[in-house]
């Protein structure tokens, strides 16, 4: 999923705003057990600085080193490295797989990273397809991508159907709705930004988004009558938690008209069978859609707690294979 991409977004948007020159580390193959799967990457600034992981740590000095030529001539190139053969780093990494990382140099239209914005209203299923030995219509490296309906490509007359290609899917982060801005909507918040997916607080009180002290890349969302529609976003889950039975009852009637595909309610069963009657919603009218109380059973009593466990659920959802 583009979330991978979101760590090393702002170094990449800064370095893309100044011109500075980068190297791209994209992991394409992997043989046996490794740390990070095909799709990971990471970025590689001139002075070597690094931003991401393709390693639990062990590779990305040795990585950086390899890219320094990439800024002198530009010429992709692609690494192998047998984790299964310690005497090679001397780490006890303990990964015994094999794996391929291809590099490559981002020059004036810093593609293919470019094409992969993971942020609100940006961010697209996309699929990126990798060269990784050269051919005579072009050299390793050569790239494609396709989203939108759209496709572009390096080299027109490259062959991404070869089997030197390598195909990376990469989908939208998850787009969570928090519904009601208490003060245990605040470490549920953190949380999904951790995982760097879409977050959205929304309630009806505006004083309570306005008091939030809310990172950024928090989207507050102002909802001032509950007969107004939602806004249109296509949310993967929304989280109720007003802590006001009638409240609660309308914003699930509002992300039941979306279909949204995971309602999670807080709160017990008893509670659960009074805010569906209020809703004039049957559990059958919610598909198991619905998931009351939300979370895992993992103990706790904290608002971290109980954040700890939506999350997981969500990410048990999210991941599932």
């Amino acid at each position: 999923m583009l979330e991978q991409i979101s760590p090393l977004w702002p170094a990449f948007k800064k370095a893309r705003d100044q011109q500075m020159p980068l190297v791209l580390a994209t992991l394409v193959r992997v043989d046996g057990s490794s740390y990070k799967k095909p799709g990971a990457m990471m970025l590689i600034e001139a002075d070597k600085t690094t931003h991401g992981l393709l390693s639990g740590g062990c590779l990305e000095a040795d990585i950086a080193e390899h890219a320094e030529s990439l800024f002198a001539n530009g010429d992709a190139k692609i690494l192998t490295y047998d984790l299964s053969d310690d005497s090679l780093f001397g780490l006890g990494a303990g990964c015994d797989g094999t794996i391929d990382i291809l590099l490559q140099a981002l020059t004036d239209d810093y593609q293919p990273l470019d094409a992969l914005n993971p942020e609100p209203g940006s961010a697209t299923d996309t699929r990126l397809r990798l060269l990784t030995r050269s051919s005579s219509a072009a050299p390793v490296g050569a790239w494609q991508i396709s989203n939108h309906n759209h496709t572009t490509a390096s080299h027109s007359n490259a062959d991404f159907s070869s089997p030197d290609v390598v195909s990376l899917d990469y989908h939208k982060p998850p787009a969570v709705l928090v519904m009601g801005a208490g003060f245990d909507a605040i470490p549920l918040c953190q949380l999904l930004l951790f995982q760097h997916w879409h977050t959205y607080l929304l309630d009806h009180r505006s004083g309570r988004l306005n008091n939030q002290d809310h990172d950024h890349r928090l989207t507050l969302l102002h909802h001032q009558s509950n007969t107004a529609p939602l806004p249109g976003i296509d949310f993967d889950a929304a989280i109720i938690m007003s802590h006001n039975l009638d409240q609660d009852a309308a914003y699930l009637q509002l992300v039941n008209q979306r279909k949204t595909p995971f309602i999670g309610l807080l709160g017990p069963v008893a509670r659960r069978d009074k805010v569906l009657k209020l809703a004039g919603l049957t559990l059958t009218d919610l598909q198991g859609r619905l998931h009351a109380p939300v979370g895992l059973s993992l103990g706790g009593r904290l608002p971290e707690n109980i954040a700890v466990s939506v999350v997981a659920q969500l990410q048990a959802v999210f991941y599932q294979p």
